[in-house]
């Protein structure tokens, strides 16, 4: 290999990009963009990479560096596509690369390094690579083409499915549904015909209405406040209307409005879809009236039960004073206990009369509970029952009825109490999250089977011998107006846990009234 080879294609491999930046663009400074001046998307290095692949090759001639040049185009090529470089940008790119090369091999001659001879065979290897190369780079740019032309046929042939599929859409909605478009005034654009049949009237007589003309007077403006505050946010309204049509019949709808958002996240118009349910609100409004009815008779049921037990002693003794001529005073206690029994089932079931305004106040539950534990310990130390409690050392409050709640948890710790005839220890736990308050009691009593469980807070089920039931439905009766619920876990001779929890309120929500 001549000397001359080597001495060239070292100089060349010590070419730098900074030889050609200072070269103008046949097509413009401003138009012209070079990936390679780029370094987040496209590194400097890889021009001067191409130097040193031509100089390697220059110095050697060997098939192995002629295939490394061609592998290191190959990856040239794919960064040029995905920096954006066009076909006639890269081409260029490779123009200023040879141009540096060949004012190399003229400053190298004038300066006569090499003799006129090695710079002509040096120039038809020169010419030989960049013939290569650029064969090499427009093959890159066809298979890209390739690539990019199935992909534009496959998004052909998925926009007309969509086409389709939207027809298809506009079909089943017509077909099933009642439905409207409107614009971001609620101006109604488009109604088809199960909404203008239903509402009867003309598409002539919709079109730039707004839907207040299907209003019935049954919702109040805040509901509609609320529709509109929603679709305005961008959000899906979904929820039962009450309308009216044109001749004032009166239909029950299940409703969902879908605004559709520009990219600037503005609502532009949105669609309204509805299912005429009116038929199924009446059913479920006579079903619910069918299991008042027989919830009523159930309990009417009960209480004639209940009452009738004491009234029957009440008049056995009544009789015996008769028919005995026994002093009057004799039974009395009697008498008096088994008419305070017919009081106090009156009054458990007074809470289940005709609703009837009570007023919430700040209730502090640890004062509730301290309270009620202190009113109890000792009828808990009669019967070798030890209470154990942990409360949170700030106050947890909630808005409620304060004789109500002490009465919910007087009812579920005397129960703790009597499920252990033989003794054992009552736990309660306080806590409160940022979401809930709950309320934790457990016992070490007889338990309960799974069926006992689920009849818990029905009328007059018991599991207690002298009990009636009445004051586990009170007790269930007073947290659902507390907006609480009560879970009961528990299994034979394993105790009983009861968990009350409330929604955790703000301070600044909780309601005070005097």
């Amino acid at each position: 290999m001549s000397k001359h080879y080597e001495y060239i294609g070292s100089k060349i491999k010590e070419l730098s990009v900074d030889i050609f930046q200072r070269t103008d663009s046949p097509i413009g400074k401003d138009e012209f963009f070079n990936p390679i001046y780029e370094e987040l998307v496209f590194p400097r290095h890889s021009a001067e990479d191409l130097f040193i692949h031509i100089g390697e090759f220059l110095i050697s001639q060997t098939e192995e560096h002629k295939m490394n040049l061609v592998k290191f185009v190959e990856v040239f090529g794919l960064q040029l596509i995905k920096s954006r470089a066009s076909l006639d940008q890269s081409i260029h790119f490779l123009y200023l690369t040879r141009c540096s090369i060949i004012d190399l091999l003229e400053q190298e001659l004038l300066q006569e390094r090499i003799p006129i001879k090695n710079y002509f065979e040096v120039m038809k290897i020169i010419e030989y690579l960049y013939q290569l190369i650029s064969k090499t780079l427009l093959n890159i740019y066809s298979e890209e083409m390739s690539v990019i032309k199935i992909a534009l046929d496959e998004s052909k042939e998925d926009l007309k499915m969509t086409l389709r599929e939207h027809a298809d859409l506009e079909r089943a909605l017509n077909e099933a549904t009642i439905f409207a478009i409107s614009d971001q005034e609620d101006n109604i654009l488009y109604a088809n015909d199960k909404f203008c049949n239903l509402y009867q009237y003309t598409k002539e007589e919709l079109i730039g209405k707004t839907h207040d003309i299907f209003s019935s007077n049954f919702h109040p403006p805040d509901f509609f406040n609320e529709i509109w505050e929603t679709i305005q946010s961008g959000k899906v309204w979904k929820g039962e209307i009450l309308n009216q049509a044109k001749d004032g019949t009166k239909y029950w709808l299940d409703t969902t409005i879908i605004p559709f958002v520009d990219s600037n996240g503005e609502r532009y118009k949105h669609i309204s879809i509805q299912y005429d349910i009116t038929e199924k609100r009446n059913s479920e409004e006579t079903l619910r009236n069918t299991e008042k009815l027989s919830m009523i008779g159930e309990l009417a049921a009960g209480i004639a039960h209940e009452i009738r037990n004491p009234l029957t002693t009440i008049r056995g003794f009544v009789q015996l004073m008769n028919q005995n001529g026994i002093e009057p005073y004799y039974y009395t206690d009697t008498i008096i206990d088994e008419i305070d029994r017919i009081n106090y089932i009156v009054s458990e079931l007074m809470i289940f009369a005709k609703p009837h305004q009570v007023q919430y106040n700040e209730c502090n539950i640890n004062s509730i509970l301290t309270s009620v534990i202190k009113f109890l310990e000792p009828e808990a130390n009669l019967k070798n029952v030890e209470i154990e409690y942990e409360l949170p050392t700030e106050d947890v409050i909630i808005s409620g009825e304060r004789n109500q709640l002490k009465q919910v948890f007087l009812n579920l710790l005397k129960n703790s109490i009597e499920a252990m005839p033989s003794g054992g220890k009552i736990y309660i736990l306080l806590e409160r999250s940022t979401q809930n308050i709950v309320i934790t009691i457990k016992d070490e009593g007889i338990g309960m089977e799974t069926e006992q469980i689920k009849k818990l807070g029905e009328p007059f089920f018991t599991t207690k011998q002298d009990g009636n039931g009445l004051g586990l439905m009170v007790s269930y009766k007073i947290i659902q107006n507390h907006k609480g619920s009560i879970h009961v876990n528990s299994n034979l001779n394993q105790g009983t846990t009861f968990t009350i929890s409330f929604e955790s309120p703000q301070k600044d929500k909780i309601v005070k009234e005097s």
